[in-house]
């Protein structure tokens, strides 16, 4: 996951098909204007779609027994993670189904273990757009968050060091203060030895 703004999160997902076909899902979370922006590709076509919160409350009127809030976090959860992942006790799974040569049923459902059956949570129809286009933005999107997250490895890097430097500097001042401490605990020593020898020959003296 990343974060695009401080009321966006774009997700990256790998779904597989009824039939084993690979899919790449880019999911943009918009929790300000309550959308969903969707770029599915499996690079040979691509498509495009949103998801809003009225469309998820129209969806929602099946399922009575859950709140318009409740269903559309639901498809929030859903879209935050791949194939058959469990979130919060929920496993959710994705379809993708051809429709016409530019358009595709975007569906998804959460696995209900104890009936041994699929939920539709939601579905969307995609408008199929250029293959170049829909691959641009996902790879111009990935190669930004890999830019940022190399400029903020190189700044915690230099932090380290700095850290590092200081540590060092410290352990230097330290071992020279140990050193003195040493020689002025020596230099006593010594003192003592010279004043009792000097008391001793002052005792002997004829």
């Amino acid at each position: 996951m990343a974060l695009a703004t401080d009321n966006e999160f774009t997700y990256f997902i790998k779904i597989l098909d009824d039939n084993s076909e690979r899919y790449y899902l880019k999911s943009t979370i918009d929790e300000q204007n309550n959308t969903i922006l969707i770029h599915l590709t499996n690079f040979k076509h691509s498509w495009v779609g949103v998801v809003n919160q009225e469309q998820v409350r129209i969806l929602a009127k099946k399922f009575p027994f859950e709140s318009n809030d409740s269903f559309y976090s639901h498809t929030q959860r859903a879209f935050s993670k791949g194939n058959t992942t469990e979130i919060d006790g929920r496993t959710y799974v994705f379809n993708c189904k051809k429709l016409d040569k530019n358009r595709l049923e975007f569906v998804w459902k959460e696995k209900v273990e104890a009936l041994n059956l699929l939920k539709i949570v939601g579905s969307i129809e995609l408008q199929e757009r250029p293959n170049e286009e829909v691959l641009a933005k996902i790879m111009d999107y990935t190669i930004g968050e890999m830019e940022t997250l190399r400029s903020g490895n190189e700044q915690k890097i230099a932090e380290i060091q700095r850290i590092n430097s200081q540590l060092n500097k410290a352990l230097e001042s330290s071992s020279a203060q140990t050193i003195v401490l040493v020689y002025n605990i020596m230099k006593q020593k010594n003192l003592r030895k010279h004043i009792r020898e000097q008391e001793k020959n002052v005792y002997n003296a004829p």
